[in-house]
């Protein structure tokens, strides 16, 4: 990675350019759930110490004091929400769509972003095909992350997970590791990630404030500099995270 530049600052810049509102699934120390629906728990462990490097928090960088990461916004629990989106018949939802209008963040009343949508016939069968592609890319992932690790990714040093993921055999996988990874940090609690809102005090989005809504003079005032402009910033954390 450049010197001096900072996953903190890449994750930030490629947020910025992301809907941070109302997101499909396409979910201190992070802890697992009591039973995950899709990953094994070792699964869960790798996952989470790989995000972790890819947007570490104050525990897996002291330079991150103050700002939680992937960990802390509970981003496995996320991904794993979304491998298990058409297999929540036990509350009768399948979690790829939120609904709306706006949850109970800022207003009384139930949350309605928690009542998710459900799907049509075709959407479902799309989304079936979509979901076993990236649960086989998953499994497969796990597997050869253990591999380059002589045993389990979770046991070698944090320098030697970077030097993994960075390796040209996972670069596919790293790609929607990364994408899935900056989605679990801002998109809505409701998918499972974002924990707390972790991700949205980290950088100063105050969610969604509906049914208020902004005034035309928030919508116009300026909030400060926008980094998606700083395009060498994210092409060289891309390339070293091996995603371009």
């Amino acid at each position: 990675m450049a010197e001096g530049l900072r996953r903190r600052t890449v994750i930030t810049v490629v947020a910025s350019g992301a809907v941070l509102g109302t997101a499909s699934c396409t979910s201190s120390s992070g802890t697992p759930p009591a039973e995950w629906k899709f990953f094994t728990p070792h699964e869960a462990a790798v996952i989470q110490d790989a995000t972790a490097r890819i947007a570490p928090g104050p525990e897996d960088d002291p330079a991150e004091r103050g700002h939680p990461g992937a960990r802390e916004a509970d981003v496995t629990h996320y991904i794993d929400t979304m491998l298990s989106a058409l297999e929540q018949k036990a509350v009768d939802q399948d979690k790829v769509f939120a609904g709306g209008p706006w949850s109970s963040r800022h207003t009384s009343g139930p949350d309605l972003m928690a009542m998710f949508i459900p799907l049509d016939p075709v959407s479902a069968i799309a989304w079936r095909k979509r979901l076993a592609g990236w649960q086989q890319q998953y499994r497969q992932g796990v597997a050869s992350l253990d591999k380059l690790a002589g045993g389990s990714f979770t046991t070698v040093h944090k320098t030697a997970q970077d030097t993994i993921l960075a390796k040209p055999a996972m670069s596919s996988f790293l790609q929607i590791l990364f994408e899935h990874t900056v989605e679990g940090l801002y998109s809505n609690p409701e998918y499972g990630g974002n924990r707390d809102e972790a991700g949205w005090t980290d950088i100063s989005y105050p969610g969604d404030i509906q049914p208020r809504g902004y005034s035309p003079a928030q919508v116009t005032q300026s909030d400060g500099p926008d980094p998606i402009g700083k395009e060498p910033i994210v092409t060289d954390a891309l390339r070293f995270l091996g995603v371009v």
